[in-house]
Formats: C-alpha cells, sequence, structure tokens
C-alpha cells in the first residue's frame, strides 16, 4: 500500500507539470498541432487499453481502423473547426458497420458494431471537446483539469484514510461514500481556481459549487463505468502505463465523462465561452 501511494504522487508530481507545461508552450507560441499531438498519444494508448478490454468479452472490433483513425480525428478536430473531423468521424461508423457484416453470426456483427462506434464517440470524440475549451481560453483548460484532479486526489485520499461505507460495491469494492464527499469538497475548491472567479468569490460562488459537484459527480461516474467494463473482463486495472495508477484509461475515464457537462456548463449557463 505504502509502495503504490509513493508511486501514485510520484506520477502525479511528474505528469501534472509535464502536461501544464505542454499546454503553455502550446499557448504560447499558437502550437495547435502539439495539443493534437499531446490528445492523440493519450487517446491511441487509451484506445489500445480499450480495445484490450472489449476483446477479452469476446468482441474484436477493427483495431487497425479504429487506432489509425483515432489520431487523425483528434489532429483534424484541431483544424478547419473540426469540419473533416465530423467527415472522418462518419466514415468510421460506416466502415465499422460494414466490417461487421463479415463477423460470424448475428449478434456477433451487432456488439462490435455497438463496441466499435461507441468506443470512437468515447474516446477520441469526447477528448475532441479540449480543442474547445482550449483553443478560446488557456486558463478554461486549466480550470477543467483542476477540477478533475482535485476530484480525484480528494476521492482517493479522503476514501483511503477514512472510507467505510462503499459506494456501488457490485462495481467497485474500492469507492466509498466518504470518498466521494472528499472528492466533491475538492473539486470545488478545484472549481474556484480560476482568475476571473478567484477576482470575486462571492459573487461567482454559486457557480463555483455548482461546477465542483456537477463535473465532480461525472467524474465518478465515468470511473465508475470504467469500473463495470474492467470487472466484466476480469481484470483490476486497463493497464499499468502509470506507476499506481494504472493504464491511461484509468487516468481519463472521469475526464471523458465530465468534460461535455464542464463545456456545456461554462458555454451556456456562465456564457464564457463563444
Amino acid at each position: 500500500m505504502k509502495s503504490s501511494l509513493v508511486n501514485r504522487v510520484l506520477t502525479g508530481v511528474v505528469a501534472i507539470p509535464l502536461v501544464l507545461g505542454l499546454l503553455y508552450l502550446a499557448h504560447r507560441f499558437s502550437l495547435t498541432w502539439l495539443v493534437g499531438i499531446l490528445l492523440s498519444a493519450v487517446a491511441l494508448v487509451a484506445g489500445w487499453e480499450y480495445l484490450g478490454l472489449v476483446e477479452r468479452l469476446g468482441i474484436h472490433p477493427p483495431r487497425e481502423l479504429l487506432l489509425g483513425a483515432t489520431p487523425l480525428f483528434l489532429l483534424l478536430a484541431g483544424m478547419w473547426e473540426g469540419t473533416y473531423a465530423l467527415v472522418l468521424g462518419w466514415a468510421v461508423a460506416y466502415l465499422t458497420v460494414i466490417y461487421s457484416f463479415f463477423r460470424r453470426g448475428h449478434l456477433e456483427g451487432f456488439l462490435t458494431s455497438l463496441v466499435s462506434i461507441f468506443g470512437f464517440i468515447y474516446i477520441p470524440g469526447l477528448l475532441s471537446f479540449f480543442y474547445l475549451l482550449f483553443r478560446q481560453d488557456l486558463f478554461l483548460a486549466y480550470h477543467f483539469l483542476f477540477i478533475v484532479w482535485g476530484y480525484d486526489t480528494g476521492a482517493f485520499f479522503v476514501g483511503t484514510l477514512f472510507g467505510k461505507h462503499q459506494l456501488l460495491p457490485r462495481i467497485s469494492l474500492a469507492k466509498t461514500w466518504e470518498g466521494v464527499l472528499g472528492g466533491l469538497a475538492l473539486a470545488v475548491v478545484g472549481a474556484a481556481l480560476y482568475p476571473r472567479f478567484l477576482g470575486d468569490l462571492g459573487h461567482w460562488a454559486p457557480h463555483i459549487v455548482a461546477l465542483g459537484v456537477l463535473v465532480g459527480a461525472f467524474v465518478q461516474l465515468g470511473d465508475l463505468f470504467e469500473s463495470l467494463l474492467k470487472r466484466a473482463a476480469g481484470v483490476k486495472d486497463s493497464g499499468n502505463i502509470f506507476p499506481g495508477h494504472g493504464g491511461m484509461l484509468d487516468r481519463i475515464d472521469g475526464l471523458l465523462a465530465s468534460i461535455p457537462v464542464y463545456y456545456f456548463y461554462v458555454r451556456f449557463i456562465i456564457g464564457l465561452l463563444q
């Protein structure tokens, strides 16, 4: 346990400044392609892990098609207002359906289409929302990450130290209600870390709390969904790329589920995005 905790902390100490630094450089020197490479690398590893999980369930998506289209989709999403990325997404969906016609049996073909199209939406599709934040405001991209990381950190440490009441033991034995409360508390703290909010905390307090709770809740939902997938596949982690953290999908499951919620809130409720 102690060794795992040390690995977890060390991984965070290295990874978090690296991600924030790369985003700063991309913003400072208008290197949108750098964000595309970062997101593509994240999506490729997460996609590889996702395919590995569903293949353990006896479902075999078109691996080469999905992994080949993933970085291309994310690079295109950062250029030409995402128009060509949308075209590519439709092409992947149709090609996947055609591929499924040649699988053995109707059920296998249907499940192959379902799992493949969902996976493409789930990983590169949801990650592309990050472009919408980054391109308009670097600090909103940071802000979103602070909320997600705040929830993950609070849930882990509070759950580890004080967790007694299991959240959904059928899906995950490690998740507790105490961890959820700790995560939500730190997510609200993360939600306050936006320059405009810090300038007038009293005025923005309702939105700070709402963002922390909403985004935090969907981070937990994303974590539970991936736990369900891992339990079905009979594995503890999606991979082992991050010591103490597991795989890439283990690290971004909550981010994927919560980024559309954050985007729609800051755009349509607060109006911070155009």
